[in-house]
Order: structure tokens, then C-alpha cells, then sequence
């Protein structure tokens, strides 16, 4: 399969809402003298960046610091734009790699099947060309890392008093970090991957899975393929998937669509294959004001064209879909020589929006 050069920003708003406005975000302290040294200092040490953007940061941490609050909140504050900044250094040099997060038990012994599947599944996925992220521990976490070598994964470890020590696999590694917050981990699970693979778990695996579920139905996570990883001869994510039909689904608490987010495989090789398939003509996509945008590894022929208009018509209600080789307006530069599909998107059904995207791929 063709690989992209170059990937679309990961962004666990998904563009799929307009940036809050700078004139609704504090950008001063009501103090005219720092207000200017502030505004000096975006200026003239804003990088390559949006200086209105360093401007906001520097002022939010200045109002902050002129509150009364406590002084935990500003600490929580601190480590967690610490976390943030770290996360995205590490992970900037491998920015055009695609990337597999696997999810699964820390207490999975290497005599297990799902241990030897899941060392499998990563060898697999190196062998295509991604590189592989876990949560940096033992168990499932250990065997992706083993499978995928310690060039190609990333250890997210979260510190904790007891169970969870970075592997060997990536122990020592400068693709490994160590993280105080679950949630700036979590969020670096989903922010900087392309792909998401489950294995059975316990009270973790499924936060993580419920959350990601969460985000890509409600459009705050970019859409990306969900495996649920069971071993053959076992029903783990079969029976999971099951109670969520039976508790949630037919009692007309989540969408009959929202289960398309999920999929079942029973095999590292057909697990592998789904990802690979979800990325064989879908580059990225984003949104601008009402429009949807699908850029394309390829342009599509005429009659999957009209297929799309003809069964898409629910996700897009003023029948607008149109093809272009390219777009100079694209909001990465970098992008817009890609053909693309762009459409008016009925928001909402997301997991409809997935449906479209494998579609594309068919």
C-alpha cells in the first residue's frame, strides 16, 4: 500500500468545531504594563507560531497567577502543560509515521495466547510500515512492545505505587515517558495515533475504550479504526460487544450507526488487514463552517461517485458532494495538492461519517 509522505495534524477536536475566537479567550491581565511585556514577549519569541496563540497561553498563566486559587490548581496546572510539551517532543520526529495504539491487560503472563497474539499483531503492523504505542508496562503493553522492537514503540507509562514499571522493551528508550496524570496519557493515546487495538483488559482497557468510543461519536476525535482483538477460541470482546448491543443499543441508549465504530477480529492477520484497508485511498479530513472535507490518497472513479451520492444522502442534505484535484485553501499547506471530496455534513453521526470513509476505500 502507497504511504503518505506527509499525515494531517492528529487533533482530538478533529477540526470538527470552530476554534474558540481570540477575542472570547483572555489574552491580557488588565495590568497595562505586563499586558505589553506579554505581548512583546509573543512577538518577538513565537517561533514559527501563531503569536496570538503564544499570547493567550502567556496570559492565561499570568491571570492565574493573580487569582486566589490553590496552589494545587496551579501545580496541576504546571505538570500537565509540562506532560503536554513532552509528549508532543517525543513523539515530533516520528510526526509523518502512522501509528498503532494498543490497549490491553498489564497482568497478561508471556505464556498466555493473547500475550503471543499480541506480540503477533505488532510484528505485523512494524512489518507494514507503523509503529506501535502502548501504555509502557507489562502484560499486553510489554508483548506489543516486544513484537514491534524498541525502534518502533512508544511506552506512555503512568507512575503508580504499585504493578505498572516500564518493559524492558522500552525501558531507557527516548520513545518512552513517564506520565503523573492519566489523563494527559490518555489523551496522548488518542492524539497521536492512527489506529486503536484492544485486547482483553480490565478496568483500564475499558476506560480507554469507552473514552475513545465517547470522543469519535460526539466528533471530538479525529475517526480512526477501533479492533477489538480476541484471541481464537475465546469471547472476551464478543461477549463486551454483546452487552452493548443488549444494555445500550436495544434499549435506545446509543445509535444502531454508533456500533460501526467497533471492530470485532479474531486474528492478528485480519486485525492488520482492517487497518490497512481503512487506509487505502482515505488520507485525512477536516471541517470548515459546514463543510466536510475527505482528502484522498487517490481520486475516485465516477461510478463510486455516484454510489456515495445515492446512499450518503442522510450525512449530506443539500446534495452538494463534489470532486477536486486539489485546494489551495487547504488549512495545511502541505496537503493541498491531494484530491479530496468536499460536502455540506448533516453533524452528528459521526460513526455514519466512518461508514463514508470506508466507502471511499472500497
Amino acid at each position: 500500500m502507497k504511504k503518505p509522505e506527509i499525515l494531517a495534524a492528529r487533533n482530538l477536536n478533529s477540526r470538527a468545531e470552530q476554534h474558540l475566537p481570540a477575542s472570547e479567550i483572555p489574552a491580557n491581565t488588565g495590568n497595562a504594563v505586563l499586558d505589553a511585556n506579554l505581548y512583546d514577549l509573543s512577538r518577538r519569541f513565537c517561533g514559527n507560531h501563531n503569536p496570538d496563540v503564544v499570547l493567550q497561553l502567556l496570559a492565561t498563566v499570568m491571570n492565574a497567577a493573580g487569582t486566589d486559587i490553590e496552589e494545587h490548581d496551579l501545580e496541576m496546572m504546571n505538570r500537565t502543560l509540562n506532560e503536554m510539551f513532552g509528549a508532543d517532543m517525543m513523539f515530533l520526529p516520528y510526526r509523518n509515521v502512522r501509528k498503532i495504539t494498543c490497549f490491553g491487560s498489564a497482568r497478561i503472563r508471556p505464556d498466555d495466547p493473547s500475550y503471543v497474539q499480541a506480540v503477533d499483531f505488532a510484528r505485523r503492523a512494524t512489518d507494514s510500515g507503523y509503529m506501535i504505542i502502548t501504555g509502557g508496562g507489562p502484560g499486553i503493553m510489554q508483548a506489543c512492545n516486544e513484537g514491534a522492537g524498541k525502534e518502533n514503540s512508544f511506552g506512555l507509562n503512568i507512575t503508580l505505587p504499585f504493578e505498572q514499571h516500564a518493559n524492558p522493551f522500552v525501558a531507557g528508550s527516548d520513545k518512552m515517558m513517564d506520565f503523573y496524570y492519566f489523563y494527559t496519557r490518555k489523551l496522548n493515546f488518542l492524539k497521536q495515533t492512527d489506529a486503536l487495538v484492544a485486547f482483553e483488559g480490565g478496568f483500564g482497557t475499558m476506560d480507554e475504550i469507552y473514552e475513545t468510543i465517547t470522543l469519535m461519536q460526539t466528533g471530538k476525535c479525529t475517526i480512526f479504526p477501533i479492533v477489538l482483538l480476541d484471541v481464537p477460541g475465546e469471547t472476551f470482546w464478543y461477549r463486551w460487544t454483546r452487552f452493548i448491543e443488549k444494555e445500550l443499543l436495544y434499549e435506545g441508549l446509543i445509535s444502531p450507526t454508533d456500533m460501526h465504530l467497533l471492530y470485532l477480529s479474531k486474528s492478528a492477520e485480519d486485525a492488520m488487514a482492517y487497518i490497512e484497508r481503512f487506509y487505502r485511498r482515505f488520507h485525512s479530513y477536516y471541517f470548515e463552517e459546514d463543510y466536510c472535507t475527505i482528502r484522498l490518497m487517490e481520486p475516485l472513479n465516477e461510478k463510486l461517485m455516484e454510489w456515495i451520492k445515492h446512499d450518503y444522502t442522510d450525512l449530506m442534505p443539500k446534495a452538494d458532494l463534489v470532486q477536486l484535484a486539489d485546494d489551495a485553501g487547504d488549512p495545511e499547506p502541505m496537503l493541498a495538492a491531494l484530491p479530496r471530496l468536499k460536502f455540506t455534513l448533516k453533524r452528528g453521526d459521526y460513526a455514519r461519517l466512518k461508514e463514508l470513509i470506508e466507502t471511499v476505500n472500497d
